[in-house]
């Protein structure tokens, strides 16, 4: 996946230190004429200004790109190799989401020269949400994505495109396998960029395939002005937090810059029983020098939860039992979840010329837990009656990941080529040690507590549980065409998955596969005028492949890794302070099944998600921000065992999903800002037969924030409240698991800059 450059995250945060109003970042600047020169012309002119002054050169393309989008002419083309991320795309109008993101291969690129759905939210967002988690941003914004598990639990995961994502799966600056494996803390964030359907094509291939979308997260860094912002929280029932930023540039020119975020919040949550305590510390330092760029993190979160609520599975057959209150937690006392994650990465970028540049990047992460847990209730019947377990687990997992290549920019004739050649890799080891107890019964309405687990049942030490090795070489060609009308991008990335499953006692190998597969892809983008752009794609995933479950005839079988397609049209609006886009796509996917007769298991299934998505942002009227969109799915199983399901929905995946966040900037009391957000989700099928299912759910949420001036510094006091008529409600997933949304919480907090 190739990340974010260092220049652009150098230059990432200065547009998102001021808190001294409530009114956002203006539209469009005023229109320039446009100048006839060529593709390489303009690059090559803005090589030049690069070299002079990187700081200019960044505000400069900035101020370029805002005029840009106020002039009639054709889109300009993208800037130099060097220079084509010398900053991170700027906020849109209202803040809440960026006018671009990164988009792996193909480097930073404007949302309306994209061929693809893609959104990015601000750090500005994460603020103002008062977010815990990037999973909590991204299910509050989102119509395509909701929490698989909630923020109850000791870990998330999230659907999208009714596909689930786990945690473990979001990539940092552009690489996988460096983020905590159960939550990402969201204070050393600066952007959460979401990329919807397959991407292996552009990112490489995600440990678990990410088939609806994939997550990357960009680091903070130092902005122009100094920083130093101090937030303190609170959350209902008795829950505190602080944080701490602090941000520093140095040299002649700025070329230095130093940023560091700090975070601790401890205190009893909504839920019974259960208290958290979390932190999380990061450095990040980068260098921006004419030719040579080069960043660091280190980021250690370390998180503990008491008695984490787990979800449930209903057994076949029986009517899906009424929500219960969310507050009631079938964990025992004695259940905990600790985690510590440890993360170094570093990447560097050198321009051998104006048009050509050379990129690199590694990292490593160490992930530990131990925890005493129950994995999950089987209910029982329609009373809620349920069976559970408890569960002791320790392990640990140790990760290096990277990449490298080169980027070149060139003119054939009319047309401008950018083309990108990247390697990359990600090495993973997993150990896992467990002690099993003995299961017992309870009731998801009133639960069954004891004092202790009781004596084990069986149990294995901890030892190396798994593999992991991904290898890819990715090629792309940005070809563009008529002055920047037209973009037409093409390329393919080859992969090889190397895995391998040992036995917990004896450390022998139980199941190896060393495959490759090829995924290529192709994109347009056409721009007829400077408000409107249409785009097509077709794009493909790619997944490890599947392990045969123990019922079946060939236990030891191996599957090369499978491929998703997804094809997508859509067309994208930008009227300089609203935007919006709409995108028409299907993802199918083979699926594994037992033949009934023959009990072979093979990849024979399929599932096919079709669907209709629209997303808006910005300003709808002065001082009144929108934030949000519907999502129209038709998940169906086109091929299943015998025939038996086909035609039926598909498990966790709601046809209609919806988000509408609201904002206004009162003009009675300047500052004041009133917030609203309303989130639906319609019917979701729990079984693959759709007679399960749960009942459609709607939350409202309400708040406030004042910016004023305390003793002459800028200080911003928010207050929220979620599901604000404490609704109870199933959310499903799609391995079939159900979880209880959350209480009404309140969330307040204060933020000063000094």
């Amino acid at each position: 996946m190739t990340g974010p450059s260092i220049a652009q995250q150098a230059t990432s945060s200065s547009t998102t230190s001021n808190e001294t109003g409530s009114q956002r970042s203006s539209g469009p600047g005023q229109a320039l004429p446009p100048v006839v020169v060529s593709p390489l012309q303009r690059r090559n002119a803005a090589a030049v200004d690069h070299r002079r002054n990187p700081l200019a050169a960044s505000r400069a393309g900035t101020a370029r790109r805002a005029a840009h989008r106020d002039n009639a002419a054709a889109p300009a083309a993208p800037p130099t190799a060097g220079t084509q991320q010398a900053a991170l795309p700027p906020s849109f109008a209202g803040g809440q989401v960026a006018r671009g993101a990164q988009l792996g291969l193909l480097g930073n690129r404007d949302y309306m020269a994209t061929p693809f759905s893609l959104t990015s939210y601000t750090e500005q967002t994460i603020r103002d949400q008062q977010a815990t988690s990037v999973a909590e941003v991204l299910t509050n914004s989102d119509p395509s994505v909701r929490a698989a598990i909630g923020s109850s639990n000791r870990y998330d995961a999230l659907t999208i495109r009714g596909f689930r994502i786990e945690n473990s799966e979001i990539a940092l600056n552009g690489l996988y396998g460096l983020v905590p494996n159960y939550r990402v803390n969201p204070a050393p964030i600066e952007r959460i960029e979401l990329l919807k359907g397959p991407g292996a094509f552009l990112n490489g291939m995600a440990p678990q395939g990410s088939i609806g979308g994939s997550v990357n997260v960009v680091t903070k860094r130092a902005g122009d002005d100094p920083l130093t912002r101090w937030t303190a929280g609170y959350m209902s029932d008795g829950r505190f937090g602080t944080t701490l930023d602090v941000a520093r540039r140095y040299g002649e020119q700025k070329e230095w810059g130093v940023r560091f975020n700090g975070a601790f919040d401890a205190g009893n949550t909504t839920i019974d029983r259960q208290s958290v305590r979390d932190g999380v510390g990061s450095l990040g330092v980068d260098y921006r020098g004419d030719r040579f760029r080069w960043s660091t993190d280190i980021i250690y979160q370390n998180d503990w939860m008491k008695a984490a609520a787990r979800g449930y599975t209903p057994v076949t057959g029986i009517a899906v039992p009424a929500a219960p209150d969310p507050r009631i937690n079938l964990a025992q006392p004695f259940d905990y979840a600790s985690a510590r994650s440890i993360t170094g990465l570093t990447r560097a970028e050198y321009d051998l010329s104006s048009n050509v540049t050379l990129f690199g990047a590694i990292g490593g992460n160490h992930f530990g837990f131990d925890k005493q847990e129950a994995p999950g209730a089987t209910i029982l019947d329609s009373m809620g009656n349920a069976q559970s377990t408890s569960r002791y687990q320790i392990g640990k997992s140790d990760t290096v990941s990277g990449e490298a290549g080169i980027r070149s920019r060139f003119d054939t004739g009319p047309i401008g080529h950018e083309v990108v050649v990247s390697g990359s890799s990600l090495q993973r080891t997993d150990w896992l040690g467990q002690v099993n107890y003995a299961n017992y019964l309870t009731n998801i309405y009133r639960p069954t507590l004891f004092a202790s687990p009781g004596a084990p049942v069986s149990s294995f030490p901890e030892a190396k549980s798994d593999t992991l090795d991904l290898r890819s070489v990715g090629v792309a060609d940005t070809l563009t065409m008529m002055d920047g009308l037209m973009q037409l991008i093409v390329g393919a990335r080859q992969q090889q998955v190397v895995s391998s499953s040992f036995d917990p006692v004896s450390g022998l190998a139980t199941a190896h596969y060393d495959q490759s597969a090829t995924s290529p892809s192709v994109a347009l983008v056409v721009r007829p005028i400077r408000e409107l752009s249409f785009y097509a794609n077709y794009i493909e995933g790619l997944t490890p492949g599947p392990t045969p479950p123990s019922g079946a005839a060939n236990t030891n079988a191996v599957f090369p890794p499978f491929k998703t397609r997804q094809y997508e049209v859509g067309s994208k609006l930008d009227l300089g302070r609203f935007g919006a886009s709409l995108a028409l796509f299907q993802i199918s996917m083979p699926s594994g099944l037992i033949d009934p007769v023959t009990k072979i298991y093979s990849l024979d299934g399929e599932q096919r998600h079709r669907g209709i998505e629209l997303n808006t942002f910005g300003e709808v009227a002065p001082g009144v921000r929108v934030l949000g969109g519907v999502t129209f799915l038709d998940a169906r199983l086109t091929k299943t065992a015998g025939h038996i399901n086909d035609g039926h929905y598909a498990v966790g995946a709601p046809d209609l999903q919806g988000n509408l966040g609201v904002e206004w900037d009162t003009p009675f009391l300047p500052g004041l800002t009133a917030t609203a957000r309303a989130i639906y989700t319609s019917r979701a099928y729990v079984s693959a037969d759709n007679l399960q299912s749960v009942p459609s759910w709607t939350t409202f949420d309400i708040g406030a924030r004042y910016a004023t001036k305390l003793a002459g510094r800028p200080t911003t006091f928010r207050a929220s409240v979620t599901n604000i008529a404490d609704r109870r409600y199933w959310i499903a997933n799609p391995t079939g698991y159900l979880i209880s949304g959350m209480p009404r919480t309140l969330w307040l907090s204060m933020t000063v800059d000094f």
